[in-house]
């Protein structure tokens, strides 16, 4: 396998023109000479050679000889290395040291994530040669991918003792002390006894791997039909970066909430039933594995350029926040800010208001005690359901006289337009589909797909229909009456319930010539989640069918035409109904006990409640 440096160096990691102090990958070392003010000259042999060489460097030696670490300084391969003297870097820690390293190897930690290596020798050698002079003040790149000033007589506030050690493939230094080594985000994870069961998660090898890189590699013959790589080269990948940012990423600045092992534990044992997948499903242990540890991960990490000091004191975007408006309403249905934190630096509740905080080389890591995220504002949303395209799961069928199965109902998609001043903005979307019926003797049926419903937690289960009025201002007296329909809920391994009215009838009767919000269910809990379940046969579904008589019909009491704007399951309790917008109406707001969003009147939508009583909390 190719060793660590190799692999950085062939994927670019670093280049000879990123920057004023990399001049050496083109300068000859004459021209380094001469335009050293104070260097010591060129000297014969390796930067290996003069280490083995020096005894006040026979510490350091050691570890780079245990390490096997001596054949890249000895080669042609060109470093600048930062070597401390016996005098600040004693036999004692170079043993320990070489002890660390030979235990890492019998665990079969992989080379590049030897923490001997990578914290202490490659964070005491850069890629290239860097030379000082009086005016340097340099930031460069360590083998490590750790960033380090380098001045005129230190590098990271380490005094050197000599400099400008010019050999055959690099510069070596000698410093009065170790460079000290400060740990990113992600590293910071794996090393804290308290953060164990984060750590567990993000580093699983579910997530957390190699990958081999062909197009990187160098190849040899070909044997069987198989190339055969001499050097190969892989890359370290997680991806739940994707999720959570790259938390390894040196050149980028984050803060992190990571909830203790006390709090991990207590939140799995509360978010575990919210993912109980229905039997059959793929993979379902998996499944309720990670999206249970997803919703506690997922919207704890900040990146500073979306969050400067300023924007804090009023609000904190984490990476999984939309941050485009429009974008916002078009994911959600409606504005939602989720995974977007107001007053996150106020005490006690803020997200960001946590007292152990760790300093790391790419921001902050916040201890968290205590859970201030609240489930409300992260994955326990509002799901807004269309009833179009594969949302909807089937109709009603019946036989013809040729026995062929016809449906019993057509639908079609209507508009609100702006002209129409009695119910533009007060439709979701402005559009709603009307389901007609096309046999007169048969009540017809729809069933609806609800995707993505988590179990075991309270969603209140709205019906919005439109009246016929608002896509037609001249509805007729016919077209303008009510709908009268049943509804039922499957559930995969439970089967159907049917759904009744808060006043115990079976049949919900649809508002005339009015925006409707029925409350099909209230504070109900599903017994199986289908989060992220993609196979149709296990989706909880709801089935709309009307019940409207002949007589009904003929007498024009109800009709069989259903006018669905759109299914809404609702967070218990968020949801509250008003025909205005008072001032007053948002005092009482803080009283509520859980955030709510204003719909007015009948479907028009605000949020500035909604959040008001997060600043307030």
């Amino acid at each position: 396998m190719i060793t660590y440096i190799k692999q950085i160096f062939r994927a670019g990691l670093l280049c000879c023109g990123f920057a004023a102090a990399l001049t050496a990958c083109t300068d000859t070392w004459d021209d380094h000479y001469n335009s050293l003010g104070d260097s010591s000259g060129m000297h014969d042999g390796t930067l290996w050679q003069a280490i083995k060489s020096d005894p006040n460097l026979s510490n350091f030696a050691s570890v780079v000889e245990a390490c096997d670490y001596a054949k890249e300084l000895n080669g042609s391969q060109v470093f600048t290395v930062f070597a401390p003297t016996n005098d600040h870097f004693s036999q004692a820690e170079a043993q320990a040291l070489i002890a660390d390293y030979k235990q890492q190897e019998k665990d079969l930690v992989v080379r590049e994530d030897n923490t001997v290596i990578k914290e202490f020798l490659q964070n005491h050698i850069a890629l290239y040669n860097f030379s000082v002079s009086s005016e340097t003040n340099d930031s460069i790149v360590l083998m490590n991918g750790k960033y380090a000033i380098l001045k005129s007589n230190d590098i990271d506030g380490v005094r050197m003792l000599s400099k400008n050690q010019l050999y055959n493939n690099g510069v070596l230094y000698k410093l009065e002390n170790q460079v000290g080594y400060l740990s990113n985000v992600f590293e910071y994870i794996r090393k804290d006894p308290e953060l164990d069961s984060l750590r567990n998660f993000l580093y699983s090898s579910r997530f957390y791997y190699r990958d081999f890189e062909p197009s990187l590699s160098v190849p040899g013959s070909i044997i069987n039909g198989k190339t055969h790589y001499l050097d190969s080269v892989f890359t370290q990948r997680n991806e739940l970066f994707n999720i959570l940012g790259r938390l390894s990423t040196e050149d980028s600045t984050y803060m992190m909430v990571a909830p203790t092992n006390a709090v991990w534990k207590q939140l799995i044992e509360e978010y575990e039933p919210y993912f109980n997948y229905p039997e059959g499903t793929t993979d379902r242990d998996s499944m309720v594995y990670t999206n249970s540890r997803l919703a506690i991960v997922r919207g704890t990490t900040f990146s500073r350029t979306f969050n400067p000091d300023k924007s804090l004191q009023d609000s904190a975007m984490s990476v999984n926040s939309i941050k485009n408006y429009t974008t916002r309403k078009s994911a959600y249905g409606a504005p939602f800010q989720y995974y977007q934190y107001y007053k996150p630096l106020q005490q006690p509740y803020g997200v960001l208001a946590q007292e152990d905080i760790v300093t790391c080389s790419n921001g902050e890591l916040h201890k968290a005690h205590q859970w201030n995220i609240d489930k409300l504002m992260g994955f326990h949303q509002y799901i807004y359901i269309e009833p179009v395209g594969n949302n909807i799961k089937e109709v009603k069928k019946v036989a013809d006289s040729r026995g062929d199965s016809i449906n019993t109902v057509t639908n079609n998609v209507r508009f609100v337009t702006s002209d129409n001043k009695r119910y533009y903005d007060k439709v979701w979307n402005n559009n709603f589909v009307e389901f007609a019926p096309t046999i007169t003797t048969v009540n017809p049926s729809v069933t609806f797909n609800l995707r993505d419903v988590l179990s075991n937690i309270g969603y209140d289960i709205y019906l919005v229909t439109s009246p016929a009025l608002a896509n037609d201002s001249n509805a007729t007296d016919e077209q303008r009456v009510p709908a009268k329909f049943r509804c039922s809920l499957y559930q995969p391994g439970k089967g159907s319930e049917q759904l009744k009215t808060v006043d115990g009838s079976a049949d919900f009767i649809t508002s005339a010539d009015d925006v409707d919000y029925l409350l099909l269910a209230e504070d109900y809990k599903f017994d199986v989640c289908t989060y992220g379940v993609i196979d149709d046969n296990l989706q909880v579904t709801l089935t709309l069918e009307t019940r409207v008589t002949s007589a009904e019909l003929r007498r024009n009491a109800y009709t069989r035409t259903m006018r669905i704007d759109c299914i809404l399951l609702v967070p218990h309790g968020t949801l509250q109904l008003v025909d205005a917008l008072p001032q007053e109406s948002i005092i009482p707001m803080a009283a509520w006990g859980t955030p709510g969003l204003l719909m007015y009147p009948h479907g028009k939508y605000s949020d500035r409640p909604y959040l008001w009583w997060y600043m307030q909390r």
